[in-house]
């Protein structure tokens, strides 16, 4: 059933991107419809076979794990998704709003990792570091930073560690920023040889020129 869906999916969608190309090709080609339905057939095909070879390449992924990853994958989901409620639960603590924006991007961030791994669990091991460090120690900062800006009292020692703890916020941003980037980096790269894929199929595509005939000059005087 997941199949049939997937293939009317890329289907639907590659429908829409050939109507798409359509209507451009169609004034590329000087408004000459067969040369241009061509050329939208050509895109709608090149379309179904860049989305088949990424779905394919999903599943093939997902059916080289076992099932002892899967249920590896599974847990760390579990124990993810609680912390990343955890983070949650802290930002609503955080009184300033420069940290509150710097916690809310890495919020941002740290869900879409978890999004991507969960919807694709293979990627987990591109994001392994994410799931075994960064979360707790994300944790463990802003656990220390909201316990000490709740207190009545500060001193120097203080400041300076509630300033280290924002800074470090900023080195846990990069660093998960860095890990999505990993986690796409097959995308990215998959996304750039298909790009080249088109380039060369539409420098291949035939010249259409068209030819006016010159209307030949009348050179006898109308007579009146």
């Amino acid at each position: 059933m997941k199949k049939l869906l997937t293939t009317v999916w890329r289907i639907v969608l590659s429908s829409i991107i050939a109507c798409g190309s359509l209507f451009l090709f169609f004034f590329l080609f000087s408004k000459l419809f067969m040369p241009a339905f061509f050329a939208s057939i050509v895109v709608f095909a090149l379309s179904m076979w860049i989305s088949g070879r990424r779905y394919a390449t999903s599943e093939t992924h997902d059916f080289d794990m076992d099932k002892q990853d899967r249920a590896y994958v599974k847990q760390n989901l579990r124990e993810a998704r609680r912390k990343l409620k955890n983070i949650r639960r802290l930002q609503f603590r955080i009184r300033s709003i420069t940290i509150w924006q710097k916690t809310s991007h890495l919020y941002k961030v740290a869900r879409r990792i978890f999004n991507i791994v969960e919807e694709q669990p293979y990627r987990f091991h591109s994001a392994r570091t994410f799931f075994s460090s960064y979360l707790d120690s994300t944790i463990t900062i802003l656990e220390k930073y909201t316990f000490l800006i709740s207190q009545p009292v500060r001193n120097t020692e203080m400041m300076m560690a509630l300033k280290k703890t924002e800074a470090m916020l900023d080195d846990i941003i990069a660093a998960l920023e860095e890990e999505l980037m990993q986690v796409l980096s097959d995308d990215v790269l998959n996304l750039n040889v298909e790009i080249e894929t088109m380039k060369k199929s539409l420098d291949t595509r035939p010249q259409h020129t068209i030819t006016i005939p010159k209307q030949e000059e009348h050179k006898d005087e109308i007579k009146r």
